[in-house]
C-alpha cells in the first residue's frame, strides 16, 4: 500500500473507533433510567453489550500503551548497536592533507 492509502485507512479506523466509543457512551446515558420490563429486558441487554464494548476498547488501549513503548525501546537498543557513528576524522587519524 502506498502512503496515501495507509493514511486514509488509519483515519477511517480512528473515526470508527471514536464513533463506536461515543455511540456506546451516549446510549448508556440515554437509557440509564428506562422502564425495565423484567429479567429479559432488551434495553438492559443492549446496555450490557455497550458496557462490554467500552471495556474491551479500554483494555486494548492499556495493552498497546504499555507494550509498544517497551518494544520500541528494545528495537532502538538493538539498532543502536548497528548504527554506532564513529568519532573519527581525518585530523584524529593524523592524515596529511596536501594541496
Amino acid at each position: 500500500m502506498n502512503t496515501k492509502k495507509k493514511r486514509v485507512f488509519s483515519m477511517a479506523v480512528c473515526i470508527l473507533f471514536l464513533f463506536v466509543t461515543f455511540a456506546s457512551l451516549f446510549y448508556i446515558i440515554k437509557e440509564e433510567n428506562h422502564n425495565c420490563t423484567g429479567e429479559d429486558c432488551p434495553i438492559c441487554a443492549n446496555i450490557h453489550q455497550a458496557e462490554q464494548t467500552l471495556r474491551n476498547l479500554g483494555a486494548g488501549m492499556v495493552i498497546h500503551a504499555t507494550v509498544n513503548p517497551v518494544l520500541f525501546m528494545f528495537v532502538l537498543a538493538i539498532a543502536g548497536q548497528a548504527f554506532v557513528v564513529s568519532n573519527t576524522s581525518l585530523v584524529s587519524q593524523k592524515v596529511r592533507l596536501n594541496n
